[in-house]
């Protein structure tokens, strides 16, 4: 399939059995979850799905997705360009003994005997999982008004007299007495 929605009740053992494909072209705004955690709501996200069984009848379903948004950074609180990437290998497997038998190169993906999967609650909890925590412009292309450095001279100060009011400065002098 390509450039269709992708399937929001999937059976991805039979799916797997079929080596289906799927090739998408989404909106961030149609995943809630990701939504509120970029910027405006906004983004695009390519979806490039793979299913199947592979030498050892591990139904895998593998692929790439790929998320051009924008998020806010830490250091101004205005919006920048952000590329996510995400590699899916996820083994599909009924229950926790199967998810331990997996190679380790794969996650498990565990679904019921009848249970059907979005496919965009994957994509999105993929999406999630490989955001970074903290987003900052770079230090030259930030506009923040306060500059971000990492030791000036008024922070050495007070480091060095937190260190004078240690009360265990009096057992380190005893320690290098011995």
């Amino acid at each position: 399939m390509f450039d269709e929605p992708l399937p929001k009740q999937a059976d991805l053992r039979k799916l797997a059995h079929r080596q289906a494909h799927f090739k998408a072209c989404l909106n961030a705004a149609s995943m809630p979850r990701l939504a509120g955690a970029v910027a405006g709501g906004e983004g695009t996200i390519e979806v490039d799905l793979h299913l199947g069984v592979d030498e050892q009848h591990h139904r895998y379903l593998r692929g790439t997705v790929d998320c051009n948004t924008q998020v806010v950074c830490q250091r101004c609180m205005q919006p920048m360009p952000i590329q996510v990437h995400s590699d899916i290998n996820l083994g599909i497997v009924w229950d926790d003994d199967q998810a331990r038998q997996l190679p380790k190169s794969m996650e498990p993906i565990i679904v019921g005997e009848d249970e059907l999967v979005d496919l965009n609650e994957v994509v999105e909890d993929e999406l999630l999982l490989s955001m970074p925590f903290v987003s900052y412009h770079e230090a030259g292309e930030c506009s923040g008004k306060q500059r971000y450095e990492s030791t000036s001279a008024e922070v050495r100060q007070a480091l060095e007299a937190e260190k004078q009011k240690n009360p265990f400065n009096v057992l380190k002098q005893l320690k290098q007495k011995d």
